[in-house]
């Protein structure tokens, strides 16, 4: 019977059952948690480790969990037993791996953690001859030892040094005292060991441990144990191996990384640049297999980075001589560098990028030298040619070496960036000669398309990587760049091998849409005629087709003028994409067709025809939307009487969408080509009657489209719309039945008061009752934390009535409409609302509240004094804050607030605010005042109220 096993039943040590067994895992789990909260189930655990009383590996690891949350939590103020307790588990497990070395990894690293918690803990109060102790005195002979060792030197870095974990002020204390006493007393010890297992043992995963501690512990130990002539050649050595390779590579990086001063690297470094080279380390041929480019790249990259950190430094004390030898140093090695940049491997070219890139800024001050030009033309040519995706990579691919290579090329681009914001010309001259040759291949199709590709994300890239401004400039190099996506788009033929190259393509012609603005000429028809096939809006691939549509809804608003003499065309050969069904097997999805309808709006608009015919070919459109509407009525009555649940929700979506397009058809107009100017009111004016005659209580699914219509038509329409606003609103309202229906419908009544302001009384609608609504709808429910635990989309809803009430309420009122909607208790109403809202916890309500309040209690005696002591409230309450930007609006805004009540009645502001503010902080208010202004202001609010929270915590 095995301590674990038996626990499975409930009895601590004996029954039996399988620690492997899912049945069992939340059993296991509660004995464990169990076992630790236990004061000596720490030590019923080590007896049984050290006893042997364990079935299997994995119930000695579940054991040592039990051991480790003692060591981290309670081992630090244990008496002598209990250390000696532990070090007989520490002897045991020494002894074990002596005998039986064939223990599994899982085991041998949960040890390691072990030994290094209980060396943070013992070292050097309680146990200062650990090392010595445990493992040097014993010889490096048996490798498994060996190779203990060495992780518990690593998982003590990871316990002491790692800087990447966050810890206490006494851990970092205790860690700082253990690393000085290590420097003296095993350090010295720790490095010779070092040497005897790189020198003696050959044992390959010991040599990368070694390595690995090496790399580890360089960083805070004396650089001189390790860099010196006895110790570099063991680990250089080990850089031709490649099985040592890669932990050789991390050794000399993190030697060469260890802060030093500026002129002692630089010697370390090039010492060790020296024999790297003699041994051909470093050096790159064509011909260089994986494991020697790998190996010299990371050398390359770690070398050439510090060098030009050690750059800056040398600048920084004005040593130029030294300087220029970090760079010189790096030069050196250039053929190499670009020779690792220009392997095919992405993952070996990268490990050079950061090097190159920051080797690449140092010609900011001397970029037009010819040393520069030299040899960042030969870094864009790399570049440029590993922008290429692999043969074995699909173009079109969305798999993981395909979202790796695209990052790739974002690394490749940054090199391009910092050469091109230096040097445009550097960058333009070369992409000439590849869109040139897209040109001489019948416009790519004679190309491959991987390079195809490749140069049609270049040129869409260009404004990442040269100076973006270049859109705007027509001479010199700026010049060319510009016509480089005209270039493209004018000579490149779309064949369908790639639908990345067909959204590229599009995507160039809208991003340049400026270029393309002033140089039409051919390029816009000819970008419009690709969009009007299978190239573009009739691609064979869904995805892809939706992401064109769009963009051809896009260029189009983008070059409406320039199309205008070719809208009969193009309305032609859109026509078959406007026809409309329920059935979801169309070609387009519905967002499509919405998209194409605001692009055939948009070429009717503002093509070359007459108004007749503009009013007439929107007229046809806007007809054959309504004869579909009233089908698709008769269908729905049809589907309701049968049942069919399937074919209901089907007809209400094609309703909504049909709404919705005649939403997106009005997009069309503007100031400069009206509704009216178009004679297009009338039609709309009875889509809308339409629409609204069907928006009841039953067909609620259309109450969102055809509140999107209205805000359409309060955009295009002016008095036109105000003898429809009761119909429209009475509607509207009697669907809107919650919160957030309420929401969308004062924002639509905001919107109409805003627009035609006092004009909108002449409509009937009775505004006073919405707002009357909404300010009940506001004050009755409180936004409590409850609330939105209980209701998260309640909760945010509520929230947003309550600011769509107050948007409302100060647009009635900065519309000199209040007092004809809103007076005597209606008013009262409102005006205790927006307090109520003024001292809530939304800082947002309380801006809007406040700055309501303002405008309306000027001229009404009775609330300027109430908003008056609102207004001196609001900077107490205990969610507002000095430290908090949203508390400096609010705080802003009580600041104007004041000098608007101040202007309306300055003597009774000044007695009633001393009357209200205790003490001398009713003149200190005063004199703020008078004093400060804006944000200045502000602050001195805010000082004042912390200064008098303090004063009432003092008190309490």
């Amino acid at each position: 019977m095995t301590a674990v096993n038996s626990a499975l039943n409930g009895n601590p040590f004996g029954a039996p059952g399988s620690i492997n067994d899912p049945s069992k895992q939340a059993q296991l789990y509660h004995y464990l948690e169990a076992l630790k909260t236990d004061e000596n189930g720490w030590r019923k655990s080590t007896d049984n480790i050290v006893a042997n009383n364990l079935s299997t590996d994995e119930e000695h690891f579940l054991l040592l969990q039990v051991v480790e949350d003692y060591l981290s939590r309670r081992y630090a103020q244990a008496d002598a037993d209990s250390v000696m307790c532990i070090r007989k588990l520490l002897s045991h497990w020494i002894q074990k791996l002596s005998t039986h070395p064939e223990q599994p990894v899982f085991l041998v690293n949960k040890m390691a953690h072990i030994f290094s918690l209980v060396f943070a803990a013992d070292f050097p109060d309680r146990w200062p001859n650990f090392m010595d102790e445990i493992f040097l005195s014993r010889g490096l002979d048996n490798v498994p030892i060996v190779v203990f060792y060495l992780k518990t030197l690593l998982a003590i870095d990871s316990e002491v040094v790692d800087r990447d974990i966050q810890r206490t002020k006494t851990v970092f204390d205790r860690n700082t005292k253990i690393k000085d006493f290590m420097r003296d007393i095993c350090i010295p010890q720790i490095v010779q060991s070092w040497w005897t297992i790189l020198e003696r043992c050959s044992d390959v995963t010991a040599q990368c441990l070694c390595l690995d501690a090496v790399a580890a512990f360089v960083d805070w130990i004396d650089v001189e144990l390790v860099a010196n002539d006895v110790f570099v050649p063991l680990v250089i050595a080990r850089l031709g191996n490649k099985d040592t390779s890669e932990a050789a590579v991390r050794a000399v990086s993190a030697l060469i990384q260890k802060g030093m001063p500026a002129s002692k690297k630089l010697s370390l470094v090039t010492a060790l640049m020296e024999v790297m080279r003699s041994n051909h380390l470093i050096s790159v041929n064509p011909n260089s297999d994986y494991e020697d480019v790998l190996r010299a790249g990371s050398l390359l990259s770690a070398v050439g980075s510090v060098l030009i950190e050690t750059y800056h430094k040398f600048k920084a004390e004005d040593a130029e001589e030294d300087a220029q030898r970090c760079v010189e140093t790096v030069e050196s090695d250039m053929d190499s560098l670009l020779l690792v940049l220009d392997n095919e491997d992405p993952e070996l070219s990268e490990l050079v990028i950061y090097t190159l890139r920051s080797y690449v800024a140092l010609f900011k001050e001397k970029c037009m030298e010819e040393k520069a030009t030299t040899v960042l033309s030969r870094i864009v040519s790399v570049c440029l040619r590993r922008f290429v995706i692999s043969e074995e990579l699909d173009v079109d691919g969305l798999g993981e070496d395909e979202i790796e290579f695209a990052d790739y090329r974002k690394e490749l681009r940054g090199i391009l960036n910092t050469i091109g914001n230096m040097r445009v010309d550097l960058i333009v001259a070369p992409m000439e000669a590849l869109v040139a040759e897209v040109a001489a291949s019948g416009g790519g199709t004679a190309m491959p398309i991987a390079r195809l590709e490749a140069i049609v994300q270049l040129v869409h890239g260009l404004v990442e990587i040269i100076p973006a401004n270049f859109v705007n400039v027509k001479e010199g190099w700026m010049g060319r760049a510009a016509q480089l996506p005209v270039n493209l788009l004018t000579s490149m033929q779309l064949d369908g091998r790639s639908s990345s190259v067909h959204v590229l393509y599009f995507e160039i012609a809208c991003r340049y849409e400026r270029l393309l603005a002033a140089r039409p000429q051919p390029v816009i028809p000819q970008v419009a005629a690709a969009f009007l096939d299978e190239r573009g809006i009739a691609f064979r691939v869904a995805r892809v087709r939706t992401r064109i549509v769009y963009l051809f809804c896009r260029f189009v608003k983008a070059h409406k003028t320039v199309l205008s003499p070719l809208v009969s065309e193009v309305i032609t050969r859109l026509a078959p994409l406007l026809a409309m069904s329920p059935q979801s097997d169309q070609m387009l999805t519905a967002d499509d067709q919405a998209f194409i309808f605001e692009a055939t709006g948009t070429l009717i608009v503002f093509g070359e025809l007459g108004v007749e015919q503009k009013a007439l070919y929107i007229g046809e459109l806007a007809s054959k939307l309504g004869e579909r509407f009233l089908t698709a009525v008769t269908e729905l009555e049809a589907a309701k009487t049968a049942n069919d649940a399937a074919k209901i929700q089907i007809i209400q979506q094609y309703m909504t969408n049909i709404v919705g397009y005649c939403s997106r058809l009005s997009k069309a107009f503007n100031n400069a080509n009206s509704m009216q100017s178009c004679r297009c009111v009338d039609v709309y004016m009875r889509l809308l009657n339409l629409f609204l005659g069907h928006l009841t209580a039953e067909n609620s699914f259309l109450l969102e489209s055809v509140r999107q219509l209205a805000h359409r038509l309060v955009v295009c329409l002016d008095s036109e719309l105000i003898p429809i606003l009761p119909t429209l609103m009475s509607h509207l309202a009697a669907v809107s039945t919650d919160l957030d229906s309420m929401n969308h419908l004062l924002i639509l009544s905001h919107q109409i008061v805003a627009k035609f302001k006092k004009d909108c009384l002449q409509s009937g609608v009775d505004f006073g009752a919405i707002l009357a609504s909404a300010a009940r709808l506001s004050i009755e429910t409180e936004p409590t934390p409850a609330l939105r635990a209980q209701d998260e989309a309640v909760y945010r809803n509520l929230i947003y009535v309550r600011r769509a009430f107050l948007q409302l309420f100060y647009t009635s009122a900065t519309s000199d409409m209040l007092s004809e909607i809103a007076a005597g208790p209606l008013f009262d109403d409102l005006q205790q609302a927006a307090t109520q809202l003024a001292l809530s916890s939304d800082q947002s309500c309380q801006k809007l509240a406040l700055a309501t309040l303002s405008r309306t209690s000027s001229v009404n005696t009775q609330w300027w004094q109430r908003t008056l002591r609102t207004a001196l409230e609001v900077p107490s309450l205990s969610h507002i804050s000095s430290s908090d930007a949203g508390s400096s609006v609010v705080v802003h805004e009580v600041a104007s607030t004041l000098l608007a009540l101040r202007q309306a009645h300055p003597e009774q502001f000044a007695v009633d605010v001393q009357s209200l503010m205790p003490g001398e902080l009713g003149l200190e208010l005063l004199s703020i005042l008078e004093n400060y202004k804006s944000r200045a202001l502000d602050k001195q609010l805010l000082t004042m109220y912390d200064k008098i929270r303090v004063a009432q915590q003092q008190q309490s």
